[in-house]
C-alpha cells in the first residue's frame, strides 16, 4: 500500500524546507480560456475514411526553440485551450544543472508565451471550478529534481537497487535505477537516479566514481489531481516543492548507503566469498584440503566461510558512500 503523502505545511516542515534545494525540471500546463481567442496554426493531423469524409483532426504541436540554448518548448492552441510543455526553466540557459522553482517556471511561461503573441487572459488562475464553464490554468505534469554530491556513484546505484518507493522496486536505467517507468499508470508518478555529470558530458555510461548524482521525480496528472497539486496556487508556497520531493527522496536516500568493498581480495578467493555470501556451503564445491586452505586465507580479510554468512563479517568489508544534497537552484 502506498503511504499517504502528507502535504501540511507546518512551521517545522517550512523550516526544514527553507534551504530551497529542489528545482523544477519540467512543467506542463493546460489553460482553458473563458472566451475564444485566435487559434495558433502549426499544422494538423487528419484522418479521412475511404469515402473522403474527415473522421477526426488534431492540431499539431509547435516546437519553439530557444536560439541561445539547446532546448525548446512545445505549444498548441485551438482557440479554447492553450497547452504548453517543456523544461521552461532551462530556456535561455546553457544547461539544466541548476534551475528555478515551480512558480518561477509559471512566470517564465507567461513571459515566453506573451512574447509569442498568445493571449494570457486568466493565465495562472482558476475560475468556476467544478462546473462545465470552468476556465483557467491546470498543472498536468511537474518534474522535481535535486542534486547530490556522491563519492562513489557505482556503489550508490548498488545500494539503491533494493530501495523501494511505496511498493515499487527499481529497474535498471541508462545511468542508474528507475522507479515506476514500467508501470501502466503513466500519469501517476515516476522517479529515477542518474549521473548528471555523465549526461551533461554526453557520455554513454557513467564512470561510477565521484560525480553529481540527480534524483528526479516526475508527477503526472493523476497524482497531481489526487493530491490537490494541479493548480498554480497550490505551489504558491515555495516550500511545497521541497515537501513533495522530500517524501520521495527520503524513501531511498534517508538511510546511509554502503557497498561491499572486496577489491583487496584476490579474484579466485573472491569467488568463494561471493558463494558464501549467497548462502552456498563451500564444502560442496571444494575438496576438504582446498576448503581449509581457502578458509584460512579468507580469514585474513575478515571472512569465515566455515560458518554461515553473518552481518558482522560483511560490515567489516563494506565502505560508506558519501551522499550529500547540494543546491539545485540557479542564482537569481
Amino acid at each position: 500500500m502506498l503511504v499517504p503523502l502528507q502535504l501540511s505545511l507546518t512551521e517545522e516542515t517550512l523550516r526544514q524546507a527553507g534551504q530551497r534545494l529542489v528545482m523544477c525540471d519540467w512543467l506542463t500546463l493546460t489553460h482553458r480560456y473563458e472566451e475564444p481567442v485566435p487559434a495558433w496554426e502549426a499544422g494538423r493531423t487528419v484522418k479521412i475514411d475511404r469515402d473522403g469524409v474527415i473522421e477526426w483532426e488534431q492540431r499539431s504541436w509547435d516546437q519553439v526553440r530557444c536560439p541561445s540554448s539547446d532546448t525548446s518548448i512545445r505549444v498548441r492552441c485551438d482557440g479554447r485551450i492553450l497547452q504548453a510543455t517543456g523544461n521552461i526553466g532551462r530556456f535561455q540557459e546553457a544547461d539544466n544543472r541548476c534551475g528555478i522553482g515551480v512558480l518561477a517556471c509559471v512566470d517564465r511561461y507567461a513571459e515566453v508565451l506573451g512574447a509569442l503573441g498568445f493571449s494570457l487572459d486568466g493565465f495562472g488562475t482558476r475560475s468556476r471550478v467544478g462546473t462545465i464553464a470552468e476556465s483557467g490554468t491546470r498543472v498536468t505534469r511537474v518534474d522535481l529534481a535535486g542534486n547530490f554530491y556522491c563519492s562513489d556513484y557505482a556503489g550508490l546505484c548498488h545500494a539503491m537497487s533494493v530501495r523501494r518507493i511505496g511498493q515499487k522496486l527499481p529497474s535498471a536505467g541508462r545511468f542508474g535505477p528507475t522507479w515506476g517507468y514500467e508501470s501502466k499508470r503513466s500519469n501517476w508518478w515516476k522517479a529515477k537516479l542518474y549521473d548528471k555529470d555523465a549526461e551533461l558530458a554526453r557520455r554513454r555510461r557513467s564512470d561510477g566514481g565521484v560525480t553529481t548524482a540527480r534524483f528526479e521525480v516526475q508527477l503526472g496528472q493523476e497524482f497531481l489531481k489526487r493530491h490537490g497539486l494541479d493548480t498554480v496556487m497550490s505551489w504558491k508556497e515555495e516550500a511545497m516543492g521541497e515537501v513533495v520531493y522530500g517524501w520521495f527522496r527520503d524513501q531511498v536516500l534517508k538511510e546511509q548507503a554502503a557497498v561491499e568493498d572486496w577489491s583487496q581480495i584476490p579474484p579466485r578467493l573472491r569467488t568463494y566469498a561471493v558463494l558464501w555470501r549467497d548462502g552456498v556451503d563451500c564444502r560442496t564445491v571444494l575438496s576438504r584440503s582446498q576448503f581449509y586452505k581457502t578458509a584460512s586465507k579468507l580469514r585474513e580479510f575478515g571472512i569465515d566461510i566455515a560458518t554461515a554468512c553473518n552481518v558482522v563479517a560483511l560490515v567489516r568489508q563494506s565502505r560508506e558512500v558519501v551522499v550529500q544534497q547540494v543546491n539545485a537552484r540557479r542564482a537569481a
